[in-house]
């Protein structure tokens, strides 16, 4: 879902918008608050594919993002000049930020504090006003990306397109109870909206792991079968293309340098039942 963001954001033009009104924002700052800005900016083209994920699977992207960059304390806190990346920490605290903003629910900020115990802070004094600042600038961040108005959504802001209706925790917690009420309904949900469904329940302790693992397998097998017969059905009703008989060369027009057995060429060697000529 995260790749599907970068392909929305460009189509969109978001990372070319986004940019100069982040650079307004920390035109008239200074010290920490303002690196923090700037960071922002350079991240912002993964922040937006990080959002659109948000919104598309709810807190089933920031779960997934939490054990993807669960890493040692070196790799979490790394952070390095010319990565177009936020450090992990932080990412995973914009993901909580940004989640909270589009699908108000205590599940976000249990996330943050879960994800800080993980990983106290411990760095040396520089390193801890950058994400002071950081922490400090996010809400107003989170504000400025979701209230953005780029020209290729006529005026409406991000935050409010994005926002799914049927994504609200609550909602997706409605969803799979009806999912267990009637389990034909469960190959019925489209994926997106089946990962978020997922993940919420997960979040809420209404599935267990294995039993998360058990059902997502069900449900990717199931839409890999009707992709390959969907695919398979489409094939079938092409117009079937003639068959048109291969012409027979005419005597005479035999590939050069391949003389049939019996008529030897000089020079030449015999293989595979013709004689062929050394170049």
């Amino acid at each position: 879902m995260h790749e599907t963001g970068h392909q929305a954001a460009a189509l969109l033009g978001l990372v070319d918008s986004l940019r100069p009104e982040i650079q307004r924002a920390w035109r008239d700052i200074a010290g920490a608050e303002r690196v923090a800005w700037r960071l922002y900016e350079r991240w912002i083209s993964e922040i937006v594919a990080d959002l659109y994920s948000i919104a598309r699977v709810g807190v089933s992207s920031t779960m997934g993002l939490m054990g993807l960059v669960s890493l040692p304390s070196a790799f979490v806190f790394r952070m390095a000049p010319d990565d177009p990346h936020p450090f992990s920490w932080i990412r995973v605290h914009l993901s909580c930020a940004f989640g909270d903003a589009l699908y108000p629910d205590p599940q976000w900020r249990q996330l943050a504090q879960v994800w800080s115990s993980l990983y106290p802070v411990r760095l040396p004094p520089g390193k801890m006003r950058v994400i002071q600042a950081l922490l400090a600038t996010m809400p107003a961040f989170v504000r400025l990306v979701l209230g953005h108005r780029p020209v290729s959504l006529r005026g409406r802001a991000l935050g409010e397109v994005l926002h799914g209706r049927d994504r609200s925790p609550d909602r997706l917690v409605r969803l799979f109870q009806e999912w267990m009420a009637e389990r034909s309904a469960i190959p019925r949900t489209r994926p997106a909206l089946a990962f978020a469904v997922v993940g919420q329940a997960r979040a809420r302790g209404l599935l267990t792991p294995e039993g998360e693992d058990r059902l997502l397998g069900r449900l990717i097998s199931y839409w890999a079968l009707q992709s390959t017969l969907q695919a398979n059905a489409r094939l079938a009703a092409l117009p079937a293309v003639p068959y048109l008989p291969r012409p027979v060369p005419a005597a005479g027009q035999l590939a050069r340098g391949r003389r049939p057995v019996g008529r030897p060429h000089p020079g030449g060697r015999v293989q595979a039942g013709f004689r062929t000529q050394r170049s």
